[in-house]
């Protein structure tokens, strides 16, 4: 039987990715993993780590030869990616929690010196996070650095009841990537899956200004 070439190997995995086998796939993962993002995401991501993956590469994979082989390594990217993208959810809504938990007061007359010097603390870091050059590789680092500091404000001002449900840390973010993406591609799978990389950026910087003044995610 003869080897296929790196090229054929990719468009393998790209076609099954993109056929109705792989958005199936995409849709059950989904579910398993109880993504916020949707399956045509999955999908759309999946296709990015495949060719990013491949293209580093300088030799052909040694055991794809065959539709059925390109498919079971498409596959186990895309499961694999399902699992980092639960995984690293889990993680975000940890770290915006323990932000709103430890400010010992909502901001107000009545705040003490001890939320005062949290928020300067937790602001500062932020600012010094993204100013030496953290990279988002999905969205402009202005968006990202913007919608951080306003999902910090809210989690702030919202205290423990920021515990409660996570549609408001969307709706933040989203109208800032909405706000600074206008006039750009209005159809729904593009704005929806600009959103979510971008959410994902914003989610990592807050993280890395959390960590830095010891803000645990667990």
């Amino acid at each position: 039987m003869a080897t296929w070439t790196l090229t054929q190997q990719l468009d393998a995995m790209l076609a099954w990715a993109v056929s109705a086998g792989g958005s199936d796939s995409a849709a059950r993962l989904t579910r398993k993993y109880g993504l916020a993002d949707e399956p045509a995401d999955l999908v759309a991501t999946t296709c990015e780590r495949l060719t990013t993956s491949l293209r580093r590469r300088t030799e052909k994979l040694p055991n794809v030869n065959s539709e059925d082989e390109a498919t079971r390594y498409a596959y186990r990217t895309m499961s694999n990616l399902a699992i980092d993208l639960a995984r690293r959810s889990r993680n975000e809504k940890h770290a915006i929690v323990s932000a709103a938990r430890l400010a010992p007061t909502p901001p107000g007359t009545d705040q003490t010196a001890m939320s005062s010097v949290f928020i300067d603390e937790l602001f500062s870091a932020l600012h010094r996070v993204a100013e030496k050059g953290f990279v988002c590789t999905s969205c402009d680092s202005r968006v990202t650095y913007a919608a951080a500091t306003e999902v910090l404000h809210m989690a702030l001002l919202e205290g423990s009841d920021a515990a409660v449900g996570q549609s408001w840390l969307d709706d933040v973010i989203y109208s800032v990537v909405d706000r600074y993406h206008n006039g750009m591609s209005k159809t729904s799978a593009a704005q929806r899956q600009r959103r979510s990389r971008c959410r994902r950026c914003v989610m990592e910087l807050l993280q890395a200004a959390l960590s830095t003044i010891g803000v645990r995610r667990d």
